[in-house]
């Protein structure tokens, strides 16, 4: 990989998610603010007795879950780029050992809750089915309003196939195109199951076919872990870039969003939810739901 090669990878995945968000934009702005707001359920707050809603923004679950993956993920690429810009080369040791580590990488990105909810709600806000609160990697193991059990372990394969790419295939191909690109169900299989070795400049897999052949070469491999690296980068990066420029773009005003019932998820009304500025390391603006004499005062001024 070169640096070069690096960048143009780069830049065709920010154009793919601009484009992307573009369509969702084009089919709700409501629904792609709660993508950027983070619209998230807390199922433990799914109970009789309990009088507040599960349904709720700023949701910062699947965020803190993930958070110490994307401290090692984006040392990772910062060190991963600098290596590129010095040309520095590796042993073949060296290299082994990091092929062994992009790998971890890799599962980990296609394993990651924060990264597959963003992209199945991204889906279907361009089919227009609205905001997917509770994903089915969000449903608890027995859930009464959703008549769900079991969900809590899905299969990643299968939900990235049939929830992500077949929709993504109906509204923005090149999100589609992208994916499968980057995605390969077995050679994420075959390292999770440690069915694998890496031979020189080959990985070779002992349990399954890779690209129905044994084999996939390192420079092979390595664009389609830097297309992977660099999609889960610039996803999460660019929401956050949207919504710490919501009010500069936007103003300060309320903004209507479609919220479930605690009793009745299938049935929503519309609330308010309003931007304010904060200070903050990454998030400059946060979300809140405003409550009735706030929207009366703010609609009679």
């Amino acid at each position: 990989m070169t640096i070069d090669k690096f960048h143009e990878i780069e830049n065709k995945v920010i154009e793919t998610i601009t484009g992307s968000f573009n369509k969702a934009i084009t089919i709700s702005i409501p629904d792609f603010i709660l993508l950027v707001v983070r619209g998230g359920y807390h199922n433990h707050l799914d109970k009789p007795g309990i009088d507040l809603s599960p349904f709720v923004i700023e949701d910062r679950k699947d965020f803190l879950i993930d958070l110490t993956r994307k401290k090692f993920f984006v040392k990772y690429i910062n060190d991963y780029v600098s290596r590129l810009q010095n040309e520095r080369s590796m042993s073949d040791d060296e290299k082994e050992f990091d092929t062994n580590i992009q790998l971890m990488i890799y599962t980990h990105i296609w394993e990651s809750h924060l990264f597959l909810n963003q992209l199945v709600r991204l889906a279907k806000i361009q089919l227009g089915m609205g905001y997917d609160w509770i994903t089915k990697l969000d449903y608890p193991k027995k859930n009464v309003h959703h008549n769900e059990s079991n969900l809590s372990h899905v299969k990643k394969g299968p939900y990235i196939e049939n929830s992500i790419i077949n929709r993504f295939e109906k509204s923005d191909c090149n999100m589609a195109q992208l994916i499968k690109h980057c995605y390969l169900k077995e050679l994420r299989d075959d390292f999770a199951h440690s069915t694998y070795y890496i031979d020189k400049n080959t990985i070779v897999s002992n349990g399954s076919e890779l690209f129905c052949g044994p084999s996939i070469s390192i420079e092979e491999w390595e664009e389609k872990f830097v297309s992977s690296m660099l999609f889960s980068y610039h996803l999460n990066d660019m929401l956050l870039e949207y919504r710490n420029q919501f009010i500069d773009t936007f103003g300060e005003k309320p903004i209507e969003i479609l919220l479930p019932l605690k009793k009745n998820p299938n049935k929503k009304v519309w609330v308010y939810i309003k931007p304010e500025r904060i200070e903050g390391k990454e998030e400059r603006v946060r979300f809140r739901f405003v409550m009735k004499d706030e929207i009366d005062d703010f609609f009679s001024s």
